[in-house]
């Protein structure tokens, strides 16, 4: 990128962190698409995966729940690529709660597990577009904690998302945290919710072509849903937010933070 690109894109973090504490944040306040992967099938002692106990985490807003996975998953870890990057997924959408719930000491210690996941992940698999994508959100997370740092570490994020759609531009999780770039750029440097919303709309359409059994008890499906739903209605598109929204509540009924927060909240709109 050329250096008049990262001096704006470092202003923009420093006015998204000032803003927002935390990268991510608007989309876990109350956000893997692996098939099959071996944390999918590690059971803790009731026989329920990882998978499913995050998902019944994210949709019950059980925090706690969350934690206890992430922990467990850290004693059982082995190396192999697709049970790093489930507990990478996991491990990102924590630290973006913890960011947007004051907890900061929490995600440093958090975040500190994820580097250390990358660096394996890398060893592992090498420089692909997960590996690219989470690294981006890394180092935003870095600067929600520190914002002193975001001159050097705002370049590096960025160059991560970009590597991360050069590598497969349909990744989702690459398609996803550039929505979050352009979500929270501000205007004058190019940032808009339409141009995020296509991105996420792009995240989302790569995680509907995959099987059913990909957005079965995957917790980022809900999440795309409602990511999209929210920037219809920041967009004003009122009947396009209910679509998404209720899109989600018919992907799972118990989802607390759509059916008592988001959908009555359209409501209120004239």
């Amino acid at each position: 990128m050329e250096r008049t690109k990262y001096k704006q894109f470092i202003n923009y973090l420093i006015i998204i962190f000032m803003l927002t504490g935390g990268h991510v944040v608007s989309a876990m306040k109350s956000q893997t698409t692996n098939d099959a992967t071996q944390s999918q099938t590690m059971q803790n002692s009731s026989g329920t995966t990882f998978r499913q106990q995050i998902y019944q985490a994210y949709i019950s807003g059980k925090m706690s729940s969350w934690k206890t996975v992430i922990d467990a998953m850290e004693k059982q870890k082995n190396y192999q690529p697709d049970f790093l990057t489930d507990l990478i997924n996991y491990q990102y959408g924590y630290v973006a709660w913890c960011l947007g719930n004051n907890k900061k000491a929490e995600a440093t210690e958090i975040l500190s597990l994820l580097d250390e996941n990358l660096r394996n992940l890398k060893k592992a698999a090498g420089e692909t577009a997960d590996y690219h994508a989470y690294s981006a959100a890394a180092y935003g997370f870095k600067i929600g904690l520190n914002l002193w740092r975001a001159p050097f570490l705002g370049p590096r994020s960025m160059g991560h998302a970009e590597k991360a759609l050069r590598a497969d531009n349909l990744n989702i999780q690459a398609n996803i945290e550039l929505g979050n770039i352009w979500n929270y750029m501000p205007a004058i440097f190019g940032g808009s919710p339409q141009k995020a919303l296509n991105y996420f709309l792009k995240a989302l359409e790569g995680m509907e072509k995959e099987s059913a059994e990909v957005r079965k008890n995957n917790w980022m499906y809900l999440n795309l849903l409602t990511m999209v739903g929210q920037k219809y209605k920041e967009l004003g598109d009122k009947d396009q937010a209910r679509i998404y929204f209720e899109k989600a509540i018919q992907a799972e009924p118990d989802f607390i933070w759509v059916k008592k927060g988001l959908l009555p909240s359209l409501e209120k709109i004239n």
